[in-house]
């Protein structure tokens, strides 16, 4: 009998998250917001820090890499992801992503 409902989360998922919009709101404005960038920035920033897996709990306490190893896995993914994004970019060297913002 299986009485596993816990929720088990990646504790860094959330501060990736907020630190990429933050980024791309403060410091990287021409970079593509496409729903693959995205999903590309998160995943490499996620895959640069440590896991930090938790039981979702209400108690407001904070679990996760610290705010400036969040920041600088976010940084890097976000150079790597402009620098090599998966679709084709414009011939003004811009990406051109394939579907919108909005989308993600």
């Amino acid at each position: 009998m299986n009485n596993f409902n816990a929720s088990v989360v990646n504790a860094n998922h959330e501060r990736v998250i907020a630190v990429v919009d933050k980024f791309l709101e403060d410091r990287y404005r021409n970079a593509c917001t496409c729903p693959r960038c995205m999903s590309d920035i998160v995943a490499i920033a996620l895959n640069y820090l440590p896991p930090h897996y938790i039981v979702e709990t209400e108690t407001g306490k904070e679990f996760g890499s610290p705010w400036v190893m969040v920041e600088t896995a976010v940084a890097e993914a976000i150079d790597r992801v402009m620098e090599n994004p998966n679709h084709p970019r414009t011939k003004a060297g811009s990406v051109q992503p394939t579907t919108t913002a909005q989308e993600l």
